[in-house]
């Protein structure tokens, strides 16, 4: 039995320690397959540190075989994030239950209400419209149209959307919902050993020891300012059409984006500037490192196309062996052996950028996506 999680271990931490060996243990498994982030998130900006030292964090700590979830998926809407990483456990051909960390524990409520939004009551779709219409942003017109139907606790609305997309592409997986122990989503105190990831991040950046947080403590910490020049730099020269084209640039944003770009000289300070009742931070941000990247609504529309494999344990190999036989979509191991598709240059892209915000020189070099091989964990 193989179960599936979902994650961006960002830093890996000893919450995710506990979901792995509960996943494990609900789900009477003898293997871990995670779909993890690469070096791009969902909140919109870079990882705390780079995706072959968060696999090893994992591997290190129960999971068996690290897949990376494309960035055209793990810097996206909660909707998009959920399809890509459940479509990959699919097209493993290897996954039997998918596990989820949720501040309810309720697998069944939160199955009400993915099944409520595939078959979404017109009296709804009306209302969340006439909410739109009045300045509210979609996640907030969802909520405020569905009322208690839906959670609004940031784990629960991620599991609503893994459900979501795991009915409507038919996986078939045993459920398994992991009511979430120690510190809340984005809380800034700990509680029985465990922090937040977002907390874990301020306190790297100061500096801070975070060890006792951790169960693998030790990684290069990036610092995401280091980028903000060239942010800003494409922003004020891409021109409108470019940027119109950009995912998630709509109802002329392009222009507000452009002319705040031309005020500031950093991201926080031009995401500030932009954000608004309609548009939300996360989206603003996403927006902004979405036009350096280059991923277009073209590239965010596009279904998964292939399985690149990050690292795995002894165990993992064994999955691995399996996964090639029965895997629907071409996997990538070695990535120099591979024709790579648009999706696939464009990840290459975003490491080479997202490499630039190492602390040391010998981590900024171009080139590493195609030339770092998987971790494997003993």
């Amino acid at each position: 039995m193989t179960v599936g999680i979902i994650a961006e271990f960002n830093p890996f931490h000893n919450g995710h320690k506990y979901l792995i060996s509960e996943a494990k243990r609900r789900a009477d498994a003898d293997a871990v397959v995670a779909v993890m982030s690469g070096e791009w998130v969902q909140r919109g900006g870079i990882a705390v540190t780079d995706k072959w030292t968060r696999a090893r964090m994992a591997l290190l700590n129960g999971a068996d075989l690290v897949l990376e979830l494309p960035v055209i998926y793990s810097m996206n809407t909660a909707q998009k994030f959920a399809y890509g990483a459940v479509a990959a456990l699919c097209a493993t051909g290897v996954v039997d239950t998918l596990a989820f960390g949720s501040e309810s524990g309720d697998a069944r409520r939160l199955l009400n209400a993915a099944h409520m939004l595939i078959n979404e009551p017109k009296d709804i779709s009306d209302k969340i419209k006439t909410l739109m219409s009045e300045g509210m942003s979609y996640p907030a017109a969802r909520g405020a149209a569905y009322g208690d139907v839906l959670p609004d606790t940031p784990n629960d609305i991620l599991a609503v959307e893994y459900l979501r997309a795991a009915d409507m592409l038919g996986a078939g997986f045993d459920i398994c919902a992991i009511e979430r122990k120690g510190a809340a989503h984005d809380c800034e105190t700990a509680k029985d050993g465990i922090a937040s990831a977002s907390k874990l991040r301020k306190m790297a950046a100061r500096g801070e020891d975070i060890s006792h947080f951790l169960p693998s403590p030790d990684f290069p910490v990036y610092d995401e300012s280091a980028l903000d020049c060239a942010a800003i730099s494409i922003l004020r020269s891409c021109g409108a059409e470019y940027l119109s084209e950009i995912n998630d640039v709509n109802e002329g944003l392009e222009n507000k984006f452009i002319a705040e770009a031309m005020k500031n000289s950093t991201v926080d300070g031009l995401c500030a500037a932009v954000k608004s009742k309609r548009y939300p931070q996360s989206r603003i941000r996403r927006i902004v490192w979405s036009a350096l990247l280059g991923i277009t609504k073209e590239y965010s529309a596009a279904p998964p196309s292939y399985l690149r494999v990050l690292g795995m344990t002894e165990r993992g190999m064994r999955i691995l062996k399996r996964m090639k036989r029965a895997a629907s979509l071409p996997v990538i191991i070695k990535a120099a052996d591979f024709a790579p598709d648009a999706a696939f240059r464009l990840s290459n892209r975003a490491e080479d950028i997202f490499a630039l915000a190492a602390p040391v020189p010998g981590l900024r070099r171009g080139g590493r996506d195609v030339t770092v091989s998987p971790v494997i964990a003993k």
